[in-house]
């Protein structure tokens, strides 16, 4: 992402009932400047309904260079609500000026049943 904050918006391949949402960034030793200051710092995540345009906030975090590369955070609201769609809010990064870097994101929950009936399964990612 341009800049020290931004956003992306994920679609996921089922609607699912989100339970907690991974990030991942490089290890400092694997960055050109030996640093992981375009890591993500505070970071926001939303469902969004993509019917009204409704944004619903899940769980807010900071994402700590020190605790390693991946880190999953657990809602702190157990959402009974299933969404297709995810943002990911970057509020801010570690102080790098140019860029913010984010190398994976995962989403975990369960599928819900869709109007075909398919079997409900786990979903990571």
């Amino acid at each position: 992402m341009e800049g020290q904050q931004g956003q992306v918006v994920i679609r996921l391949r089922a609607k699912i009932r989100p339970s907690c949402v991974t990030l991942e960034h490089i290890t400092p030793e694997m960055t050109p400047s030996g640093t992981a200051s375009s890591a993500p710092r505070d970071v926001a995540v939303f469902g969004l309904d993509a019917d009204s345009e409704e944004e619903v906030p899940l769980v807010s975090f900071t994402f700590d260079v020190g605790e390693g590369p991946t880190q999953t955070f657990l809602l702190k609201n157990n959402h009974s609500r299933a969404f297709r769609y995810i943002k990911v809010l970057v509020k801010s990064n570690w102080g790098h000026p140019r860029y913010t870097c984010l190398y994976r994101v995962q989403v975990h929950g369960k599928v819900v049943k869709t109007e075909d009936h398919r079997t409900a399964e786990s979903l990571n990612g």
